[in-house]
């Protein structure tokens, strides 16, 4: 069984003023939605279980590891982490070398099966940086995810995608479920969370600066409202 344990943890980038403190929590496998509003931490936090950036307190162990203190081809191998701007982690010149890129770094084989699900072959000898914002987050996410990893953290996969990356994604998570891994996602929007199935949600409570973790059927509006996030049908005071 893969876990992700968070002790006595305080995230953000200012020791005097974190974004989210005091966090215990046990992720095991499954499907997890982190919803919060904007700046509440959302990314750091994904940051921090990825070891992308260190803790200001306490600790974080993924299967058992510290994430921060191993090197970054062996954090590959554990967690699939994808960037909310797919731009922001593409390095090399055409799309089938970025699909390559951490396989070759890792010496983890890419699962094709996945890769091909996500991204067509027309796309292959294309530049990732000339891709359209969907294309883009197809290409982000199969470059990842594509070594198959135990631990995926999505950061906002379901931007940019249109009615076909949606659905495709939803099959892509379904897998996920079945091989028992954990997936944390972030979104804004939990009507489109509500597409797979997850089993918990994570909700940021900016002002408290904590975090709240719940079954996924008991989310309410009214949590949402007060938290500042989307719910799943907007409501009056949305559109008024």
């Amino acid at each position: 069984m893969n876990e992700i344990l968070a002790t006595d943890l305080a995230i953000g980038y200012d020791e005097n003023s974190p974004l989210l403190k005091n966090l215990n929590f046990r992720l095991t496998d499954g499907v997890y939605v982190l919803l919060g509003a904007n700046g509440s931490g959302k990314s750091t936090l994904l940051k921090t279980i990825a070891g992308l950036i260190p803790p200001l307190h306490g600790e974080v162990y993924v299967n058992g590891f510290k994430p921060h203190f191993l090197r970054r081809k062996d954090v590959a191998k554990l967690i699939g982490y994808v960037w909310q701007n797919p731009f922001h982690g593409f390095v090399e010149p055409t799309v089938e070398r970025e699909i390559l890129f951490i396989s070759k770094q890792t010496g983890v084989e890419v699962n094709w099966k996945l890769v091909h699900k996500l991204v067509p072959p027309e796309l292959f000898e294309r530049s990732p940086f000339t891709l359209s914002g969907g294309e883009a987050k197809r290409v982000s996410l199969a470059s990842v995810i594509g070594l198959d990893q135990p631990i995926w953290l999505l950061d906002e996969p379901f931007n940019e995608l249109d009615f076909t990356g949606v659905k495709v994604f939803t099959g892509i998570v379904n897998y996920a479920r079945t091989k028992g891994k954990i997936v944390v996602i972030t979104t804004h929007y939990p009507g489109l969370a509500d597409l797979v199935k997850p089993d918990y949600y994570l909700l940021i409570n900016r002002q408290r600066g904590i975090l709240v973790m719940d079954k996924w059927s008991n989310l309410s509006d009214e949590d949402l409202v007060k938290n500042e996030v989307i719910t799943r049908v907007l409501r009056p005071e949305f559109t008024s």
